[in-house]
């Protein structure tokens, strides 16, 4: 960690945003892209190559991550900080790191396949730059960095005298031992991964089955593609470019497509993405290739479609500019100077520096989420003082509305125990069945440890049982005058009746005018709107899209339009950037507060409050009350 400490404080705008960019080259998109090219244009023998060595390495890696469980730099050690927009590529555990061990084998055995030495250099160059990013975005260790890359260089150099052999059994055999190996990996994913917590288990089970789709769908295709296809690589480079543009579009757009279709069909397992990137891969070998005839003849259709072709190909890449640019419009960080709003009527706008700080789930990092006992950990603190209570709300079977996040109740209770079944729906349930679960049974401390996995029954004691909204109000409200964000989690006719719930609720605690609604369903904020006019709501989903490009290019928005209070939204957790005194200040301008989630980062807290930020909601108030400089 002194290390990571060492670069935190070599930390600047300039190199974030480039080391940012440089760590994208070890994501799995570059990966797979530059697989498939060097496959349909280079060598199909030194796709194979580079594919294997990916698809081992993140089976080994994904394997060490469940054994050794080691938690994330700024898990083990909460004062440190990690740059905010490497969080949402940083899944799984740890150990080691799968985008050094996917850099190197991308990069160097791109370099191995060249023939040009100041290439191999300058791609050897960039999978040093992509384990250092790593480190410097605070998202891994040395350690984490060192063993992904070696595990990356045993297999570029371990693998690439069998791929030198002219003989395809070698290769078949290799994908063999990796489809063996993903094989028992998920097979045995039960038993490797008992005590993971579940966020992580599914990271690993989601990239085990993906490895295993990949190493069956090449030991289908490859030997059918060397006896029926065997397709040239060849092309005029025009038709190269165009050939692999299409091709991509068409495997990157399976990858996209098969997605929901392929989860509703498993209901949600990761069988899933067995078979979705066994399809995409099928397509890779057998489908796209062909029409490589026509791309190695130069796409003979006569001059005018040649001409067509070639103006076709000057549009793509005149479109892959303008997305170019369109994504750096959306993702960077406006230089634009934080104002102050002093005239501003909204009473949830704090003045610039200024930031409320909101326990998100109750603060659920540091307590069982949505339970009394997390509702006390906060009001009785003495390191902090929230100024907003954040909880979810959900309808039970006979009309209760209960404080849960998700719809179903596996990832935080021990409701797979007791109900005997997973994927419990919260609303199938009543109340008094529902108060039968502990509620912290799933819930890891800072430390690792899990102090209330072992309470069953009547040892599970009142502030670890699931509360109803109106536990939660009689107990908040004889504690302090707090404001409260509430997200109605139901759906269409259940959502409209939690909103009739929650209202009257609200009213009878007197705490309306505290209270700030949320939901992302737009049929429920229409409801609100119509039923509830001096309800309290958030922005619903399209009304964030279109605030935000409002504010990207500057148009007019009549405040008599804009029928919410607050914008509550992430800062890049959806690819744009939200984050920025751009979107603070055109909210400002128009009386709407702007409260972000969910921030667990301190370096990213303050800089949200130097911004503007009229709120944080955060897992870890602790942290949130040191960033925030909470007095």
């Amino acid at each position: 960690m002194g290390f990571l400490y060492v670069l935190e404080g070599l930390r600047t705008p300039l190199l974030d945003g480039l080391l940012s960019a440089v760590t994208y080259l070890g994501g799995e998109g570059v990966f797979i892209a530059l697989a498939i090219v060097v496959y349909w244009c280079v060598n199909k023998r030194d796709g194979y190559y580079l594919i294997a060595a990916g698809v081992g390495g993140t089976v080994i890696s994904q394997d060490l991550k469940i054994l050794c469980r080691v938690p994330r730099p700024w898990v083990r050690d909460p004062s440190f900080t990690i740059v905010e927009s490497a969080r949402g590529g940083a899944t799984g555990y740890s150990f080691p790191s799968g985008h050094s061990q996917n850099s190197v084998v991308a990069l160097g055995g791109a370099a191995r396949i060249v023939g040009h030495k100041a290439a191999k250099a300058a791609l050897w160059v960039l999978a040093v730059l992509v384990c250092f990013s790593r480190m410097y975005l605070g998202v891994h260790t040395p350690a984490d960095v060192a063993v992904g890359a070696a595990i990356g260089l045993a297999l570029v150099f371990g693998l690439w005298p069998l791929f030198r052999k002219d003989d395809p059994r070698l290769a078949d055999g290799v994908f063999a031992v990796i489809f063996a190996l993903a094989a028992a990996t998920c097979l045995f994913a039960g038993r490797m991964s008992e005590g993971a917590d579940p966020e992580n288990l599914a990271e690993f089970q989601k990239n085990s089955f993906t490895m295993l789709g990949v190493a069956a769908a090449v030991l289908i295709a490859a030997p059918i593609e060397r006896k029926y296809i065997r397709f040239e690589t060849k092309a005029p480079w025009w038709a190269q470019i165009l050939k692999c543009a299409l091709g991509l579009a068409l495997v990157m757009g399976l990858r996209v497509a098969l997605k929901a279709p392929l989860n509703a069909l498993f209901g949600g397992r990761q069988a899933a993405n067995a078979v979705r990137y066994m399809l995409m891969v099928l397509a890779a070998i057998l489908v796209w290739p062909l029409t490589f005839k026509w791309f190695g003849k130069g796409c003979p259709v006569g001059k005018k479609g040649k001409k067509a072709l070639k103006a076709a190909l000057i549009v793509l890449v005149a479109l892959a500019v303008l997305a170019g640019a369109a994504c750096w419009a959306v993702r960077h960080d406006s230089s634009m100077p934080p104002r102050d709003f002093p005239d501003a009527t909204n009473p949830l706008i704090t003045p610039l520096g200024v930031t409320m700080l909101s326990g998100h789930r109750a603060g659920g990092g540091i307590a069982p989420e949505n339970t009394i006992m997390a509702l006390k950990n906060c009001v009785e603190s003495p390191d902090y003082t929230l100024d907003i209570f954040e909880f979810d709300l959900h309808l039970t079977a006979d009309g209760q509305l209960v404080l849960l996040h998700d719809a179903t109740l596996d990832r935080t209770s021990d409701a797979a125990e007791v109900f005997g079944e997973t994927d419990v729906d919260v609303g199938t349930k009543t109340f008094d069945q529902l108060r039968q679960l502990n509620m912290g049974a799933k819930f890891e401390a800072a430390d690792g440890s899990m102090p209330y996995a072992d309470l069953r029954g009547d040892d599970v004691p009142e502030d670890l049982r699931i509360i109803s909204l109106d536990q939660a109000l009689t107990y908040l409200e004889d504690q302090g005058n707090f404001r409260y964000i509430i997200e109605i989690k139901n759906s269409e006719d259940r959502g409209f009746e939690a909103a009739d719930k929650l209202y009257a609720t609200l009213v009878e605690y007197g705490c309306l005018d505290r209270a700030v609604i949320g939901t992302f369903h737009n049929e429920v904020t229409a409801y609100i709107d119509e039923t509830y006019p001096d309800m309290h709501r958030s922005a619903g989903v399209n009304e964030v899209v279109r605030f935000y490009f409002s504010a990207l290019l500057g148009l007019k928005l009549d405040p008599a339009e804009l029928h919410y209070d607050a914008l509550q939204i992430p800062t890049t957790d959806y690819f744009v950037n939200l984050g920025t005194s751009r979107v603070v200040n055109y909210a400002h301008e128009r009386n709407i507060a702007v409260q972000y989630w969910t921030i667990n980062d301190a370096g990213e807290m303050a800089r949200l409050q130097g911004i503007g930020a009229d709120a944080i909601m955060t897992d870890l108030p602790d942290v949130g009350a040191q960033a925030l400089n909470q007095p």
